[in-house]
């Protein structure tokens, strides 16, 4: 009996194309270094830029990151006039750099929760949690830190907003609580090649007002330095650099 020949349909197959960097930018942080890809993603949302970055399997710039990015775009006369460092200047003066924490600003300080899964305001901050997590860590300064590093908390009298030298802006309490103490030095050092001074933009809640959740950013404008507490995370002029992991 002659057997028929069964015929195969060539399968589909799908080869999801694998998003490359064009650059890797090495720059030092934490006697170690970190690796940002470029170019930069953007101009979107804070929420957009930073799924975008997930989605490519990198990390968000939190604001230890991006101090530590911009430090040698701004510091570092070996490499700030290489395109890619020229680049992340462009970016800052035409748009905003984000910021990847979320800032609940409270009668008495600021929480600064470093913002990971690129959430935003679209979910709340739990003050009961925040201090839950921030138990048993360390004080610097006065600024509080979870022992994971995560959280950070910045009583109302360790900072001020508004215009600043480059060596308060270094010392003040919410640039210590964004960034960590020795990239807030960084951040300092940076604001100091600006020809006006640097200034903080926050929220003043006031004793029974209820607290507020923003995010953050980096612009400079009119010849300084401005870091951007309060946020609203609808802005689609941002862009943000992913950390390789």
């Amino acid at each position: 009996m002659e057997t028929q020949a069964k015929t195969y349909e060539p399968s589909i197959v799908r080869i999801e194309k694998v998003w490359t960097p064009d650059a890797h930018l090495v720059v030092p942080h934490d006697e170690e270094v970190i690796k940002f890809a470029s170019p930069a993603f953007g101009p979107n949302t804070y929420r957009n830029v930073g799924q975008e970055i997930l989605s490519k399997n990198l990390n968000v710039p939190t604001g230890d990151y991006t101090a530590s990015l911009l430090h040698p775009a701004y510091c570092n006369s070996k490499i700030k006039d290489e395109p890619e460092f020229e680049n992340i200047r462009g970016i800052m003066k035409g748009n905003w750099l984000w910021v990847f924490n979320r800032n609940l600003w409270t009668e008495k300080g600021v929480y600064v929760f470093q913002d990971l899964e690129a959430k935003g305001r679209s979910q709340p901050l739990d003050i009961n949690e925040l201090e839950r997590m921030l138990k048993d860590g360390k004080e610097i300064n006065g600024i509080r830190f979870s022992n994971d590093g995560r959280v950070r908390f910045a009583p109302k009298e360790s900072y001020k907003l508004g215009e600043h030298t480059s060596e308060s802006f270094a010392k003040d309490g919410f640039i210590i609580a964004s960034c960590k103490q020795e990239e807030a030095e960084k951040s300092g050092e940076v604001s100091a090649e600006f020809k006006n001074k640097p200034y903080i933009y926050g929220l003043e809640i006031q004793e029974g007002q209820t607290p507020e959740l923003r995010v953050s950013a980096v612009h400079e404008d009119d010849g300084r330095l401005r870091f951007y507490g309060n946020g609203w995370d609808g802005n689609d002029r941002g862009h943000a650099f992913g950390v390789l992991k």
